[in-house]
C-alpha cells in the first residue's frame, strides 16, 4: 500500500509573537514493511531548519523565528509504501534497551485505571501474545465513544491479526488461546468497572488510551513504548484525526507488536510510524515554546491520508 500524508499545522496568534522555537516529530524512518518514498517538512517564514536524532533514534526537526509573528504554518508531506506485517515491526531502529521501556510514564499518577485493567486480566490464562490482545480487547470496549457494531468488527479483525502473529511466532495453535483470554477479559467484572471509570473521567482520546495500555503492559514486566503516526482511515478525506497514537509492546518471538487500544486492532499497513517514545511529551508531534509577548494561539491542523493507487 502506498500512502500520501499531508500534514499542516497553522498557529493563529492573539497579539504578536516576538519569536517561537518549535521541536517537531513527523519525519518517519523506514524498516521491514515501511519505506519513505518522500518526505519533506517546511515552514512558511526564513528560517534555518534543523534535522537531529533523538535518544530513541526518532528524526527531530527544530527551528526558530524572530518575530513579531501573526500566523505560522508548518507542514509535512511525503509518500510511504507499506506492507502487510500484521502489526509486528521488524528493522526498525532501536537505540536504547528494552527496559528502558519498563519505566512507567508520568501519566500513572493516575494508577487506579491501570490496576483496574490488570483486575480484568487476573483470570485470563495462556502466552503473552494472547493476554496482550486480551488487554487491547478490554480496553477498546471500555471507551467512552465506542459505537454499537464497532466491537465486533474490531474484533474480528483482531482474531486474523492474532492468528496471523502466533504463525509468524511459530506458534499455530494461539489463536484459541487469544479468543479464550479475550472472553475471559471482556466478561469480567474489572472490564465493567473500567468502562464506568474512563466515562466518568472522560478518557477517551487515542493517546490516553494508549498510555492506559502501555502502563498496565508495563506492570507485566513487558517493554511498552507509545508510538505516534498516521494511519488511514479506509477512505480518503481531510481532517485533524488521522494522526493517531498507539502503542507497541515487545513480545518472546516476536519482536514489537503493535496494538490500538483505541481501534481495537494492530496497526500494521494502514499505518505510518513517526515517533516513539516512553509517554505522550515524547511523541508529540510539536512541541512548541515563545518568547516576548503573550502565549496565546490558536492551532488548526489539517491531515489528509490518502491511499495511491488501488
Amino acid at each position: 500500500m502506498r500512502l500520501s500524508i499531508h500534514h499542516t499545522e497553522t498557529l493563529t496568534y492573539a497579539t504578536p509573537s516576538m519569536g517561537t522555537i518549535q521541536v517537531l516529530r513527523l519525519t518517519p524512518r523506514d524498516h521491514t514493511g515501511h519505506y519513505v518514498c518522500d518526505w519533506s517538512v517546511d515552514v512558511d517564514a526564513d528560517c534555518k531548519i534543523e534535522s537531529n536524532k533523538d535518544a530513541f533514534g526518532n528524526i527531530v526537526t527544530s527551528f526558530s523565528l524572530n518575530g513579531p509573528l501573526e500566523t505560522l504554518t508548518i507542514s509535512a508531506v511525503g509518500e510511504v509504501e507499506t506492507e502487510e506485517t500484521h502489526g509486528i515491526v521488524r528493522g526498525a531502529p532501536d537505540k536504547v534497551p528494552h527496559g528502558v521501556f519498563l519505566r512507567p510514564s508520568h501519566a500513572e499518577g493516575d494508577a487506579a485505571l491501570v490496576r483496574t485493567a490488570m483486575n480484568a486480566l487476573t483470570d485470563v490464562s495462556g502466552p503473552v501474545l494472547a493476554q496482550m490482545h486480551a488487554l487491547m480487547a478490554v480496553v477498546h470496549a471500555a471507551q467512552p465513544t465506542n459505537q454499537d457494531g464497532s466491537e465486533q468488527a474490531a474484533h474480528e479483525q483482531a482474531a486474523m491479526q492474532a492468528q496471523a502473529q502466533a504463525q509468524m511466532g511459530g506458534a499455530n495453535n494461539q489463536q484459541q488461546q487469544v479468543a479464550g483470554a479475550e472472553e475471559d477479559a471482556l466478561t469480567s467484572p474489572a472490564a465493567t468497572r473500567l468502562r464506568a471509570m474512563l466515562e466518568e473521567r472522560k478518557v477517551e482520546s487515542a493517546a490516553d488510551l494508549a498510555e492506559i495500555f502501555c502502563n498496565t503492559a508495563r506492570r507485566l514486566d513487558l517493554p511498552a513504548r507509545l508510538v505516534s503516526g498516521y494511519r488511514w482511515p479506509g477512505e480518503d478525506k481531510a481532517d485533524g484525526k488521522s494522526r493517531d497514537i498507539w502503542a507497541e509492546v515487545h513480545i518472546d518471538d516476536l519482536g514489537w507488536v503493535a496494538f490500538d487500544p483505541r481501534e481495537g486492532n494492530c496497526p500494521s499497513e494502514d499505518s505510518v510510524r513517526a515517533a516513539i517514545g516512553l509517554d505522550q511529551h515524547a511523541v508529540a508531534s510539536t512541541r512548541v515554546g515563545h518568547y516576548g509577548g503573550i502565549n496565546d494561539f490558536e492551532r488548526e491542523t489539517s491531515i489528509a491520508v490518502r491511499r495511491i493507487g488501488g
